[in-house]
Protein backbone atom coordinates (compact mmCIF):
# COMPACT_ATOMS: atom_id res chain seq x y z
CA UNK A 1 0.00 0.00 0.00
CA UNK A 2 1.43 3.21 -1.09
CA UNK A 3 2.04 5.60 1.77
CA UNK A 4 -0.31 9.11 2.00
CA UNK A 5 2.09 11.66 0.44
CA UNK A 6 0.96 15.48 1.02
CA UNK A 7 2.52 19.19 0.66
CA UNK A 8 3.87 20.09 4.43
CA UNK A 9 5.72 23.55 3.10
CA UNK A 10 5.82 26.13 0.38
CA UNK A 11 7.95 29.24 -0.23
CA UNK A 12 8.71 31.74 -2.88
CA UNK A 13 10.52 34.09 -3.95
CA UNK A 14 8.83 36.74 -5.93
CA UNK A 15 8.27 37.07 -9.64
CA UNK A 16 9.35 40.33 -11.80
CA UNK A 17 12.08 41.57 -13.63
CA UNK A 18 15.17 41.09 -11.71
CA UNK A 19 18.39 42.04 -13.48
CA UNK A 20 20.50 42.03 -10.59
CA UNK A 21 19.53 39.09 -8.45
CA UNK A 22 21.07 35.49 -9.47
CA UNK A 23 19.04 31.59 -9.75
CA UNK A 24 21.10 31.23 -6.52
CA UNK A 25 19.72 34.65 -4.51
CA UNK A 26 16.21 33.76 -5.47
CA UNK A 27 16.27 30.02 -4.69
CA UNK A 28 17.64 30.84 -1.17
CA UNK A 29 14.39 32.81 -0.53
CA UNK A 30 11.95 30.14 -1.88
CA UNK A 31 14.10 27.20 -0.29
CA UNK A 32 14.74 28.73 2.81
CA UNK A 33 10.63 29.69 3.09
CA UNK A 34 9.59 26.30 2.34
CA UNK A 35 11.73 24.67 4.80
CA UNK A 36 10.55 26.80 7.23
CA UNK A 37 7.07 26.25 6.83
CA UNK A 38 6.85 22.60 6.87
CA UNK A 39 8.96 23.24 10.20
CA UNK A 40 12.53 21.07 8.64
CA UNK A 41 15.78 21.80 8.20
CA UNK A 42 18.16 21.16 5.55
CA UNK A 43 19.54 17.56 6.87
CA UNK A 44 15.62 16.33 6.66
CA UNK A 45 15.63 16.67 2.67
CA UNK A 46 17.05 13.26 1.41
CA UNK A 47 16.56 14.45 -2.26
CA UNK A 48 15.65 17.30 -4.40
CA UNK A 49 14.12 17.66 -8.30
CA UNK A 50 15.43 20.76 -9.38
CA UNK A 51 13.23 22.15 -12.23
CA UNK A 52 14.48 24.96 -14.75
CA UNK A 53 14.26 25.28 -18.32
CA UNK A 54 16.26 28.34 -20.29
CA UNK A 55 19.58 28.50 -17.60
CA UNK A 56 21.83 26.69 -20.60
CA UNK A 57 21.02 29.90 -22.82
CA UNK A 58 20.63 32.56 -20.70
CA UNK A 59 23.47 32.01 -17.74
CA UNK A 60 25.08 29.90 -19.72
CA UNK A 61 24.87 27.34 -16.77
CA UNK A 62 24.25 23.42 -18.10
CA UNK A 63 24.41 20.51 -16.78
CA UNK A 64 24.62 20.37 -13.10
CA UNK A 65 21.92 23.33 -12.80
CA UNK A 66 20.73 22.12 -9.24
CA UNK A 67 23.82 21.11 -8.03
CA UNK A 68 25.31 24.57 -8.41
CA UNK A 69 22.05 26.89 -7.48
CA UNK A 70 21.43 24.35 -3.99
CA UNK A 71 25.42 24.15 -2.70
CA UNK A 72 25.22 27.57 -1.29
CA UNK A 73 22.44 26.39 0.87
CA UNK A 74 23.90 23.28 1.82
CA UNK A 75 21.37 20.84 0.13
CA UNK A 76 24.76 18.27 -1.30
CA UNK A 77 25.51 14.97 -0.43
CA UNK A 78 22.08 13.96 -1.51
CA UNK A 79 20.51 13.23 -5.01
CA UNK A 80 19.67 16.06 -6.52
CA UNK A 81 17.89 15.64 -9.97
CA UNK A 82 17.54 18.13 -12.71
CA UNK A 83 14.27 18.42 -14.10
CA UNK A 84 13.43 19.99 -17.93
CA UNK A 85 10.19 20.36 -19.53
CA UNK A 86 9.99 24.02 -20.70
CA UNK A 87 7.12 25.18 -19.01
CA UNK A 88 5.43 22.07 -17.47
CA UNK A 89 9.33 22.08 -15.87
CA UNK A 90 7.96 22.66 -12.25
CA UNK A 91 4.82 20.26 -12.37
CA UNK A 92 7.66 17.81 -13.88
CA UNK A 93 9.52 18.16 -10.82
CA UNK A 94 6.20 18.18 -8.31
CA UNK A 95 5.38 14.73 -10.34
CA UNK A 96 8.62 13.07 -9.58
CA UNK A 97 8.99 14.42 -6.41
CA UNK A 98 5.81 12.91 -5.28
CA UNK A 99 6.59 9.49 -7.22
CA UNK A 100 9.96 9.19 -5.05
CA UNK A 101 8.12 9.40 -1.53
CA UNK A 102 4.72 7.63 -2.86
CA UNK A 103 6.91 4.81 -3.90
CA UNK A 104 8.31 4.63 -0.48
CA UNK A 105 11.96 5.61 -1.05
CA UNK A 106 11.94 8.56 0.41
CA UNK A 107 9.73 10.30 3.31
CA UNK A 108 10.62 13.77 2.78
CA UNK A 109 11.91 15.44 -0.88
CA UNK A 110 11.85 19.13 -2.12
CA UNK A 111 10.85 20.16 -5.06
CA UNK A 112 12.30 23.72 -6.28
CA UNK A 113 11.85 25.42 -9.70
CA UNK A 114 14.06 28.60 -9.89
CA UNK A 115 14.32 30.50 -13.77
CA UNK A 116 16.27 33.77 -14.66
CA UNK A 117 15.30 34.68 -17.87
CA UNK A 118 15.50 38.52 -18.31
CA UNK A 119 18.77 40.21 -19.45
CA UNK A 120 19.64 43.81 -20.95
CA UNK A 121 20.11 42.29 -24.17
CA UNK A 122 15.93 40.83 -24.87
CA UNK A 123 17.04 39.37 -28.16
CA UNK A 124 18.81 36.84 -26.56
CA UNK A 125 16.02 36.33 -24.23
CA UNK A 126 13.57 35.90 -26.69
CA UNK A 127 15.44 33.55 -28.92
CA UNK A 128 15.91 31.11 -25.89
CA UNK A 129 12.57 30.71 -25.81
CA UNK A 130 12.11 28.84 -29.74
CA UNK A 131 13.79 25.90 -27.59
CA UNK A 132 10.55 24.69 -26.38
CA UNK A 133 9.82 24.25 -29.97
CA UNK A 134 10.57 21.39 -32.15
CA UNK A 135 14.43 23.58 -33.79
CA UNK A 136 13.90 21.23 -37.02
CA UNK A 137 10.28 21.62 -37.57
CA UNK A 138 9.27 24.90 -36.39
CA UNK A 139 5.52 26.55 -36.50
CA UNK A 140 5.25 29.62 -38.92
CA UNK A 141 5.78 32.86 -36.85
CA UNK A 142 5.65 36.31 -37.96
CA UNK A 143 8.60 39.07 -38.21
CA UNK A 144 10.04 40.06 -35.30
CA UNK A 145 9.76 36.84 -33.44
CA UNK A 146 12.44 35.46 -31.16
CA UNK A 147 14.22 38.84 -31.47
CA UNK A 148 11.21 41.37 -30.44
CA UNK A 149 9.18 39.03 -28.64
CA UNK A 150 9.06 35.39 -28.25
CA UNK A 151 7.79 33.26 -30.72
CA UNK A 152 5.37 31.63 -28.72
CA UNK A 153 3.18 34.95 -28.25
CA UNK A 154 2.59 33.99 -32.44
CA UNK A 155 1.26 30.56 -31.58
CA UNK A 156 -0.96 32.20 -28.98
CA UNK A 157 -2.48 34.44 -30.96
CA UNK A 158 -3.58 31.95 -33.69
CA UNK A 159 -5.18 29.97 -30.63
CA UNK A 160 -7.28 33.16 -29.92
CA UNK A 161 -8.12 33.29 -33.51
CA UNK A 162 -9.55 29.72 -33.14
CA UNK A 163 -11.92 30.49 -30.27
CA UNK A 164 -12.94 33.17 -32.10
CA UNK A 165 -13.55 31.04 -35.57
CA UNK A 166 -14.97 28.00 -33.33
CA UNK A 167 -16.00 28.96 -29.95
CA UNK A 168 -17.49 32.04 -30.18
CA UNK A 169 -15.17 33.95 -28.27
CA UNK A 170 -14.71 37.68 -28.45
CA UNK A 171 -12.07 40.34 -27.64
CA UNK A 172 -13.88 41.51 -24.96
CA UNK A 173 -14.38 37.88 -23.42
CA UNK A 174 -10.32 37.67 -23.44
CA UNK A 175 -10.37 41.04 -22.21
CA UNK A 176 -13.11 40.16 -19.13
CA UNK A 177 -10.63 37.54 -17.86
CA UNK A 178 -7.19 39.39 -18.70
CA UNK A 179 -8.55 41.85 -16.41
CA UNK A 180 -9.79 39.26 -13.71
CA UNK A 181 -5.92 38.01 -13.44
CA UNK A 182 -4.73 41.19 -12.78
CA UNK A 183 -6.77 42.39 -10.54
CA UNK A 184 -6.04 39.49 -8.10
CA UNK A 185 -2.57 40.08 -8.74
CA UNK A 186 -2.73 43.16 -7.65
CA UNK A 187 -3.31 41.84 -4.34
CA UNK A 188 -0.61 38.92 -4.61
CA UNK A 189 2.74 40.17 -2.94
CA UNK A 190 4.50 37.57 -5.29
CA UNK A 191 3.21 38.71 -8.40
CA UNK A 192 4.65 40.57 -11.18
CA UNK A 193 1.66 42.87 -12.46
CA UNK A 194 0.94 44.20 -9.01
CA UNK A 195 -1.25 47.60 -11.33
CA UNK A 196 -4.17 45.81 -12.14
CA UNK A 197 -6.39 46.91 -14.93
CA UNK A 198 -9.68 47.01 -16.63
CA UNK A 199 -10.92 45.42 -19.77
CA UNK A 200 -10.26 48.47 -21.50
CA UNK A 201 -7.08 49.03 -20.03
CA UNK A 202 -6.81 45.23 -21.53
CA UNK A 203 -8.21 46.15 -24.76
CA UNK A 204 -6.19 49.36 -25.15
CA UNK A 205 -2.66 48.22 -23.87
CA UNK A 206 -0.15 47.85 -26.97
CA UNK A 207 -0.82 45.23 -29.68
CA UNK A 208 1.15 42.54 -29.49
CA UNK A 209 0.45 40.12 -32.62
CA UNK A 210 -3.21 40.64 -33.58
CA UNK A 211 -5.40 39.97 -31.59
CA UNK A 212 -3.14 39.76 -28.45
CA UNK A 213 -2.38 42.70 -26.69
CA UNK A 214 0.63 42.86 -24.18
CA UNK A 215 -1.81 42.18 -21.30
CA UNK A 216 -3.18 39.56 -22.77
CA UNK A 217 -0.20 37.50 -22.58
CA UNK A 218 2.10 36.63 -19.41
CA UNK A 219 5.04 38.83 -19.05
CA UNK A 220 9.22 36.96 -18.85
CA UNK A 221 9.75 36.73 -15.22
CA UNK A 222 12.37 35.66 -13.18
CA UNK A 223 11.23 34.17 -9.94
CA UNK A 224 11.56 31.09 -7.81
CA UNK A 225 9.55 28.35 -5.66
CA UNK A 226 10.03 25.41 -3.74
CA UNK A 227 7.50 22.95 -2.39
CA UNK A 228 8.13 20.20 0.45
CA UNK A 229 6.47 16.32 0.07
CA UNK A 230 6.58 14.41 2.79
CA UNK A 231 5.00 10.94 4.18
CA UNK A 232 5.90 11.22 7.39
CA UNK A 233 2.74 10.05 9.44
CA UNK A 234 3.43 13.00 12.01
CA UNK A 235 3.32 15.47 9.45
CA UNK A 236 0.27 13.76 7.18
CA UNK A 237 -1.77 13.81 10.63
CA UNK A 238 -0.58 17.99 10.73
CA UNK A 239 -3.90 20.40 10.42
CA UNK A 240 -1.83 22.37 7.81
CA UNK A 241 -0.93 18.86 5.41
CA UNK A 242 -2.54 19.23 2.09
CA UNK A 243 -2.75 15.77 0.18
CA UNK A 244 -1.78 15.07 -3.07
CA UNK A 245 -4.66 13.36 -4.10
CA UNK A 246 -3.68 13.06 -7.81
CA UNK A 247 -0.50 13.28 -9.78
CA UNK A 248 -0.07 12.86 -13.43
CA UNK A 249 1.64 13.79 -16.76
CA UNK A 250 1.01 13.51 -20.47
CA UNK A 251 2.38 14.32 -23.81
CA UNK A 252 1.38 15.35 -27.07
CA UNK A 253 -0.51 12.07 -28.61
CA UNK A 254 1.10 9.82 -31.80
CA UNK A 255 0.85 11.58 -35.02
CA UNK A 256 -1.01 8.80 -36.72
CA UNK A 257 -4.08 9.16 -33.22
CA UNK A 258 -5.74 12.57 -34.47
CA UNK A 259 -8.51 11.97 -31.97
CA UNK A 260 -6.61 11.46 -28.93
CA UNK A 261 -6.62 13.78 -26.15
CA UNK A 262 -4.09 16.45 -26.35
CA UNK A 263 -1.98 16.52 -23.25
CA UNK A 264 -3.73 18.34 -21.25
CA UNK A 265 -6.39 16.47 -21.75
CA UNK A 266 -4.61 12.89 -21.12
CA UNK A 267 -2.60 14.25 -17.83
CA UNK A 268 -6.68 15.98 -16.54
CA UNK A 269 -8.31 12.49 -17.15
CA UNK A 270 -5.89 10.33 -15.38
CA UNK A 271 -5.68 12.73 -12.45
CA UNK A 272 -9.29 12.77 -12.16
CA UNK A 273 -9.56 8.43 -12.37
CA UNK A 274 -6.37 8.40 -9.62
CA UNK A 275 -8.59 11.14 -7.14
CA UNK A 276 -11.61 9.30 -7.71
CA UNK A 277 -12.76 12.92 -8.82
CA UNK A 278 -14.35 14.60 -11.58
CA UNK A 279 -14.12 18.32 -12.87
CA UNK A 280 -17.55 19.29 -10.65
CA UNK A 281 -15.68 18.19 -7.00
CA UNK A 282 -13.22 21.17 -7.26
CA UNK A 283 -13.31 24.34 -5.47
CA UNK A 284 -11.01 26.38 -7.97
CA UNK A 285 -8.08 25.82 -10.46
CA UNK A 286 -4.70 27.11 -11.32
CA UNK A 287 -3.97 26.26 -14.63
CA UNK A 288 -1.60 27.42 -17.26
CA UNK A 289 -2.51 30.52 -19.12
CA UNK A 290 0.71 31.83 -21.13
CA UNK A 291 -1.76 34.31 -22.87
CA UNK A 292 -5.72 34.32 -22.05
CA UNK A 293 -6.44 32.38 -24.94
CA UNK A 294 -4.95 29.50 -23.63
CA UNK A 295 -6.61 29.41 -20.19
CA UNK A 296 -9.81 29.31 -21.91
CA UNK A 297 -8.42 26.23 -23.75
CA UNK A 298 -7.37 24.43 -20.58
CA UNK A 299 -11.09 24.80 -19.24
CA UNK A 300 -12.16 23.13 -21.20
CA UNK A 301 -9.33 20.59 -22.03
CA UNK A 302 -9.44 19.55 -18.11
CA UNK A 303 -13.08 19.24 -18.09
CA UNK A 304 -14.06 22.71 -15.99
CA UNK A 305 -15.91 23.78 -19.05
CA UNK A 306 -18.05 22.61 -21.50
CA UNK A 307 -16.88 23.33 -25.10
CA UNK A 308 -18.94 26.20 -26.39
CA UNK A 309 -19.31 27.89 -23.05
CA UNK A 310 -16.06 29.64 -22.80
CA UNK A 311 -17.45 33.12 -23.90
CA UNK A 312 -20.35 32.92 -21.11
CA UNK A 313 -17.85 31.96 -18.59
CA UNK A 314 -15.74 34.87 -19.34
CA UNK A 315 -18.69 37.14 -19.71
CA UNK A 316 -20.72 35.96 -16.46
CA UNK A 317 -17.56 35.76 -14.20
CA UNK A 318 -17.62 31.88 -13.78
CA UNK A 319 -14.16 32.21 -13.19
CA UNK A 320 -13.82 35.14 -10.91
CA UNK A 321 -13.32 34.87 -7.26
CA UNK A 322 -17.26 35.16 -6.19
CA UNK A 323 -17.99 32.91 -8.91
CA UNK A 324 -18.81 29.21 -9.87
CA UNK A 325 -15.74 27.95 -10.77
CA UNK A 326 -12.66 30.45 -9.57
CA UNK A 327 -9.44 29.99 -11.85
CA UNK A 328 -6.36 31.62 -11.75
CA UNK A 329 -7.13 33.39 -7.82
CA UNK A 330 -3.53 33.96 -7.72
CA UNK A 331 -3.47 36.23 -10.94
CA UNK A 332 -2.08 33.28 -12.87
CA UNK A 333 0.92 33.62 -15.24
CA UNK A 334 -0.83 36.62 -17.16
CA UNK A 335 -0.98 38.53 -13.54
CA UNK A 336 1.15 36.43 -11.15
CA UNK A 337 3.90 36.02 -13.63
CA UNK A 338 5.52 33.59 -15.97
CA UNK A 339 9.27 32.23 -14.26
CA UNK A 340 9.33 28.98 -16.77
CA UNK A 341 10.75 26.43 -14.62
CA UNK A 342 9.12 27.72 -10.98
CA UNK A 343 5.55 28.32 -12.81
CA UNK A 344 4.31 24.99 -12.16
CA UNK A 345 5.34 25.25 -8.31
CA UNK A 346 4.43 28.68 -7.81
CA UNK A 347 0.87 27.09 -8.91
CA UNK A 348 0.84 24.77 -6.16
CA UNK A 349 2.25 27.47 -3.61
CA UNK A 350 -0.68 29.70 -4.10
CA UNK A 351 -3.49 26.25 -4.12
CA UNK A 352 -1.92 25.14 -0.58
CA UNK A 353 -2.32 28.95 1.18
CA UNK A 354 -5.77 28.58 -0.38
CA UNK A 355 -6.64 25.39 0.89
CA UNK A 356 -4.89 25.78 4.17
CA UNK A 357 -6.83 29.92 4.41
CA UNK A 358 -4.14 31.54 4.57
CA UNK A 359 -3.97 32.77 0.87
CA UNK A 360 -4.90 36.47 3.06
CA UNK A 361 -6.53 38.92 0.60
CA UNK A 362 -6.72 36.56 -2.36
CA UNK A 363 -8.81 34.05 -0.13
CA UNK A 364 -11.83 32.15 -1.06
CA UNK A 365 -14.82 31.33 1.28
CA UNK A 366 -14.82 27.35 -0.04
CA UNK A 367 -11.45 25.94 -0.81
CA UNK A 368 -11.24 22.52 -0.07
CA UNK A 369 -10.08 20.79 -3.48
CA UNK A 370 -7.95 21.97 -6.48
CA UNK A 371 -7.02 21.44 -9.96
CA UNK A 372 -3.26 22.49 -10.74
CA UNK A 373 -2.31 22.64 -14.54
CA UNK A 374 0.76 23.72 -16.30
CA UNK A 375 1.60 22.38 -19.85
CA UNK A 376 4.76 23.42 -22.05
CA UNK A 377 6.59 23.18 -25.01
CA UNK A 378 5.38 22.58 -28.38
CA UNK A 379 5.55 19.62 -30.89
CA UNK A 380 3.46 19.74 -34.16
CA UNK A 381 1.39 22.44 -32.92
CA UNK A 382 0.27 20.68 -29.74
CA UNK A 383 1.54 21.12 -26.67
CA UNK A 384 4.23 18.86 -25.97
CA UNK A 385 3.79 17.95 -22.31
CA UNK A 386 1.35 19.04 -19.57
CA UNK A 387 1.25 17.82 -15.22
CA UNK A 388 -2.09 18.05 -13.77
CA UNK A 389 -2.11 17.68 -10.06
CA UNK A 390 -5.39 17.58 -7.56
CA UNK A 391 -4.58 18.92 -4.43
CA UNK A 392 -7.34 18.53 -1.08
CA UNK A 393 -7.49 19.14 2.39
CA UNK A 394 -9.74 18.19 4.81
Amino acid sequence: MNPQVVVSGVGMHPFGKHLDLSMKDMAKVAVEAALTDAGIGVPDVQAVFFSNALAGLITGQECIRGEVTLYPLGLAGIPIHNVENACASGGNALHLAWMAVASGMYDTVLAVGVEKTNLEDRARTFSAYAAGMDVEERFDIGDGAGQERSPFVDRQARLASTLFDDRGVTMEGLARVASRSLEAARLNPYAHRRFGGTPEDVLNARMVVEPLTVLMSSPISDGAAAVVVTSDPAVVRSARAVDVLASRMATRPPKDQPDAPNAVRASALAAYEQAGLGPEDMDLAEVHDASVAYELMAWTDTGLCAPGDEQRWAMDGVTDAGGAMPVNRSGGLVGRGHALGASGLAQVHDVVLQLRGEAGDLQLPTASRALVQIGGGVVDWLTAASSVHILGKG
